[in-house]
């Protein structure tokens, strides 16, 4: 390994640089960089553990971590040696987002034709097709790092989940090991195939954008275990564009997602869950700038509207144009008078008549009535009820088009908005008042959630809970004492009367040496997320605000404008459907 260093790789790793030996040349051990000044990956990952260590962190770091990862992988992989081991455990981060692997003594290290092979494994690390095989000896390819890798990523984007632990939708007991085994991904797109759910509030992968959740799809997918996972490079490349596709979240400032997608998946997380994924950093958060409310709101209503809506063709009596002619029917009803005449007048001769004289004198008035009565083929009738259609649907879509752009509704509407908005910007410092008053009077609660935040599930010794038990935990966001639940915790898979009573019997000790410190204060991170939420909340006012006088006045324009170029088009659809009903109805 020594002999291996290159600067690319003494770069992103705590590699060996150099060997202590006797007078004889017997080496007595060696020498490595010190890492210093970096936390553990995996608290990097979810919400809670990222607030204590990355409490600055939002998810443009986590893409800018999670490349930076990809681009370690793509060193070691350059030099022709395997990590093996992959892990949570082997990379470091530091504060400015680069990362650092450890514990390099595992990896699996080529010199020349020989093979130093990596003897050990994480599970939930390792890829499916090595599943169940002896490490020892066992020479390792890139592409089962590439595996290990994308569940370093997955963890990273996704908020600590794993990409195997989901729901179990088939019979008995389903743990991450026997998932990773049999390809039950519980994100792609075959997970209903694999009678795989993901957790509740989880986002699905297509929100991280096609190109990063294609591979995601590729690294944990049956078929690609033998052609070949998405390799370091392809994961950079992916994660460059995802970094630089990210916009920020019109309702949450501390919110980033990708560019295409039509709204904020953190939202609707947080909506769902309740918790906190990002923004969570102390510190005071002022306005922004000020605004004179009296001025502005001076402003919008000297915006005059465009007026009331002109009364429509429909709501006036109709009349034909000069030039149309239409069919008046004269004749036709003639007919039909006189035949209904010549009906009538067989019936009378049949009761006043004797029966002989009443059949022939009856049969004569019947046989005149049929032979006037007038006819209308079937086909005259169709083409005017198509034709009466045709007007209705045109009508209908003018009259839609009128009230989208030519009502002045939709500028009472933006006016309603506006006056909403001032009201929500006025009561602003109420509603900041209350949300504290709220947390002092929760003080108690949430100082003994915040108690037990401090008791991490992966750190402690308990019955029946292994790495692979702590992973599903994680990735149903139940991470602490604070967040144990005995009836949540019996809805996850695996996860029975046993377990959730130790699991619950752990959090009652903890529990119990909690003391409630009056002179305590309200906890200044839960006070900077209401300020952050409110001024994130004031900015948004503010600007429909400041956009108001602008947008009425376009909106009166606009209208004016289109009640002069679609009222004819309305008066023109409106006489042609009664001219199509009077043309039907003469019929």
């Amino acid at each position: 390994m020594v002999e291996s260093a290159t600067p690319s790789i003494l770069k992103i790793a705590a590699w060996p640089t150099d060997l202590i030996v006797d007078a004889k040349g017997k080496p007595l051990g060696f020498v490595m960089p010190r890492v210093i000044a970096r936390r553990d990956i995996h608290e990097l990952y979810s919400p809670k553990s990222r607030a204590d260590t990355f409490p600055e962190a939002d998810f443009r770091f986590l893409v800018h971590v999670a490349c930076n990862v990809a681009r370690a992988f793509a060193v070691v992989h350059g030099q022709n040696h395997v990590l093996g081991d992959v892990n949570h455990g082997n990379v470091l981060v530091g504060p400015d987002g680069t990362v650092i692997l450890i514990d390099c003594d595992s990896f699996q290290i080529a010199r020349g034709a020989h093979v130093f092979t990596c003897d050990v494994g994480v599970p939930l690390f390792t890829p499916p097709e090595l599943h169940g095989q002896c490490f020892r000896g066992l020479r390792r390819t890139p592409n089962h790092d590439r595996f290990g890798l994308a569940v370093l990523l997955f963890h990273l984007l996704c908020m600590g989940r794993h990409p195997f632990a989901g729901r179990y939708t088939g019979s008995g007991d389903m743990p991450i090991e026997r998932a990773v085994a049999e390809y039950r991904f519980a994100y792609g797109p075959d997970r209903k195939v694999n009678a795989m759910e993901r957790p509740p509030g989880t986002i699905q992968i297509e929100a991280l954008g096609t190109t990063v959740s294609q591979l995601f799809i590729k690294a944990f997918g049956h078929a690609e275990s033998k052609p070949g996972r998405p390799d370091a490079r392809g994961w950079i490349h992916a994660l460059e564009n995802l970094e630089a596709s990210l916009r920020v979240c019109s309702q949450a400032s501390w919110h980033h997602y990708p560019s295409d997608l039509g709204a904020c998946p953190w939202c609707a997380v947080e909506a769902q869950t309740g918790v906190r994924l990002f923004g969570v950093r102390i510190g005071g958060v002022g306005a922004s700038g000020t605004i004179d409310l009296g001025v502005l709101w001076q402003a919008i209503t000297t915006i005059p509207d465009p007026g009331a809506d002109p009364e429509l063709p429909s709501a006036r009596p109709w009349k034909p144009r000069p030039n149309v002619k239409l069919p008046k029917g004269t004749l036709i009803r003639l007919r039909k008078a006189l035949g209904l005449c010549l009906f009538c007048a067989g019936l009378t001769a049949c009761y006043a008549l004797a029966k002989n004289d009443a059949t022939t004198v009856g049969g004569l008035f019947y046989w005149l009535a049929f032979a006037i009565w007038p006819r209308v083929s079937a086909e005259k009738k169709a083409e005017a009820d198509q034709a009466i259609a045709a007007a209705r649907t045109q009508w209908d879509a003018t009259l839609n088009r009128w009230h989208q752009e030519a009502s002045g509704a939709v500028f009472i509407t933006k006016m309603e908005e506006l006056k909403k908005a001032r009201s929500q910007l006025a009561n602003l410092p109420n509603e900041r008042r209350r949300q504290l008053a709220k947390l002092d009077a929760e003080r108690q609660s949430r100082q003994k959630l915040r108690y037990l935040d401090r008791f991490r599930i992966d750190r402690a010794k308990i019955k029946g809970i292994g790495t692979g038990r702590t992973a599903m935990l994680t990735s149903f966001g139940i991470e602490t004492a604070a967040d144990i639940n005995g009836s949540k915790i019996m809805q996850i898979p695996g996860f029975g009367e046993s377990l959730t009573r130790e699991l619950t019997q752990w959090r009652r000790n903890h529990e119990q040496n909690f003391r409630f410190n009056p002179n305590v204060p309200v906890d200044r991170r839960e006070i900077a997320v209401i300020d952050r939420a409110l001024e994130s909340r004031r900015q948004s006012l503010t600007l429909t605000l400041q956009q108001g006088p602008a947008t009425l006045q376009r909106l009166n324009t606009e209208i004016r404008a289109a009640r002069v170029r679609l009222m004819p088009v309305l008066e023109k659809a409106w006489n042609d459907l009664k001219i199509a009903e009077v043309r039907r109805n003469v019929l």
